[in-house]
């Protein structure tokens, strides 16, 4: 099914990349409510995500009667860093290739989309590796350097996310290696960086209320439920709600991002985003990316 392109022209009336960027957002919004696999995925991704968080808590000893000590839990957690990169990569690479056929107006199926991410496991292996150790170095130096070093690491932190912001996209749609797809990503950055950055400041945003929300929801009603049996259903429907904010929040990002690289590598605006949208952001400085 195509989608109608979002209403508006960019820079109209004074429109800023911010307003711009949010209406991108809710597009994708738009492709994501009509595509039953990308829901599917982010539910999945989130379920997944839980199950490492509590095998985390059992392998750390959170239950525990005596307890675990600090440094356990550390270990824990850096043992099961690289099989949760991994397994987020794999859903995460899985959700990008749904979404390029949902904005070409072909949605894919769940077997469908999770065979591409199979076909390049191994790819997705040694780029989850690249992103668990990245990730463990900056958070080890963060944790070990006093005051401005740590601000300077979390500042690391920040780029390494900004560059690899269209990894897993070029992962899933193009025959590369994970070291080719940084490059490529990386390069895409500097043609499009404030429209990348934009998107996913909103849908963090977003994200960051609605969990806020929840929060107060949690606060006022939980107190005041005024009983064992109502308060155990209040929280597993917070529960639900607190998963479905999570799971539209990745899925959202990632359609955002993919339709991003679509235009950049294509030229041409697909799904509900139009072509007056995204020509600013990829205006080349040395020409199209190919």
């Amino acid at each position: 099914m195509t989608l109608d392109r979002i209403p508006g022209t960019p820079y109209a009336s004074g429109e800023g990349r911010i307003a711009r960027s949010w209406r991108l957002t809710r597009a994708a919004w738009r492709v994501v409510g009509h595509d039953d696999t990308l829901q599917g995925l982010a539910v999945l991704g989130v379920l997944a995500g839980l199950a490492g968080f509590a095998l985390l808590l059992v392998l750390g000893g959170a239950f525990s009667g005596a307890g675990a000590s600090r440094g356990h839990f550390l270990l824990m957690a850096a043992l099961l860093a690289y099989p949760l990169t991994f397994t987020s990569v794999f859903i995460n690479t899985a959700i990008a290739a749904a979404a390029a056929s949902a904005l070409q107006g072909q949605p894919s199926s769940t077997r469908q989309a999770l065979a591409v991410a199979w076909s390049r496991a191994g790819r997705i292996a040694a780029w989850a590796l690249i992103a668990a150790l990245v990730g463990l170095l900056i958070e080890q130096v963060a944790s070990r350097l006093p005051g401005g070093g740590r601000i300077v690491a979390r500042i690391a932190g920040y780029g390494w996310s900004l560059a690899s912001l269209f990894a897993i996209p070029i992962l899933a749609l193009e025959d590369c290696s994970p070291i080719e797809c940084l490059k490529r990503s990386t390069a895409m950055v500097k043609e499009c960086w404030g429209e990348g950055i934009a998107g996913s400041v909103i849908i963090t945003a977003w994200t960051t209320i609605a969990i806020l929300l929840l929060g107060v929801a949690a606060a006022v009603a939980i107190p005041a439920a005024g009983s064992t049996e109502a308060t155990i259903i209040f929280v597993f429907f917070l529960g639900l709600a607190l998963i479905a904010v999570i799971a539209a929040q990745s899925v959202v990002r990632q359609t955002f991002v993919v339709a991003l690289y679509r235009y950049a590598t294509t030229g041409n605006a697909e799904g509900p985003f139009s072509e007056d949208d995204l020509r600013a952001p990829f205006a080349p400085k040395r020409g199209r990316l190919r």
